[in-house]
């Protein structure tokens, strides 16, 4: 088979980093006083992105209140950015995993925290523990389920598992009017060697899509496909 154009299905990342330190002012509305005027001091330094001022503080809040899930988690999410403000480019990511980690100790029902631990594993390249914690995301059936689904393909992709793969993906309802998930499973089909789905689902990507850049893509996949 020819070599096909590659392309590198978009990582789901979480919720906006501003949303889920407001998270944590919720969870701590009835904490002390000095405690909250802190906490929102350091979610003002974070939306400024101040982000090095505002780990600063949360590592203080942290010491005092250890079993704080939220805390630990805005913590880590700290260290997730570099000094000019892009995710996941940080020097500290196995940081950023160390405190999701006790945030998750700390409430393993902290569904965020688990989310965001798996995609920093992802990011890193530690695809194993990616993949156990987006396994228990999806199984969770909460709001980040779909979203853990669609990386846990992602990573069964990058393991060389695309049947386990497009299992993953097919399972829910909906799966083919949702065009990221039909561009990933006409890339696993692909792997798989199966022209002719993989060629039925970059048409129906087409359909679903007018992006023109992504649209570009799949005319370019078709061409590939066509001339097997």
């Amino acid at each position: 088979m020819r070599s096909l154009p590659t392309s590198r299905s978009p990582l789901v990342t979480a919720v906006a980093a501003a949303f889920l330190l407001i998270a944590a002012v919720g969870r701590s509305q009835d904490s002390a006083p000095v405690f909250t005027a802190a906490l929102d001091e350091a979610v003002g330094f974070a939306r400024a992105g101040d982000r090095k001022k505002a780990s600063e503080i949360f590592l203080k809040i942290a010491a005092e209140y250890p079993e704080e899930p939220a805390i630990l988690y805005n913590l880590a999410l700290t260290y997730e950015f570099d000094a000019d403000g892009n995710r996941y480019r940080g020097e500290n990511l196995n940081l950023a995993v160390s405190y999701y980690e006790e945030a998750l100790a700390a409430d393993p029902d902290f569904t965020p925290a688990r989310f965001n631990v798996a995609v920093v594993w992802h990011k890193l390249a530690y695809l194993s523990e990616a993949a156990r914690e987006y396994r228990l995301v999806a199984e969770e059936g909460g709001a980040l389920s779909r979203r853990a689904e669609y990386n846990l393909a992602l990573v069964l992709k990058e393991k060389g598992l695309p049947q386990e793969a497009e299992e993953i993906l097919e399972k829910d309802e909906g799966v083919y009017d949702d065009v990221s998930r039909v561009r990933l499973l006409a890339l696993l089909a692909e792997d798989t060697g199966d022209v002719g789905r993989a060629i039925r689902l970059w048409k129906r990507a087409l359909v679903l899509d007018d992006d023109p850049v992504l649209n570009a893509l799949a005319v370019k996949h078709l061409q590939a496909l066509r001339g097997y």
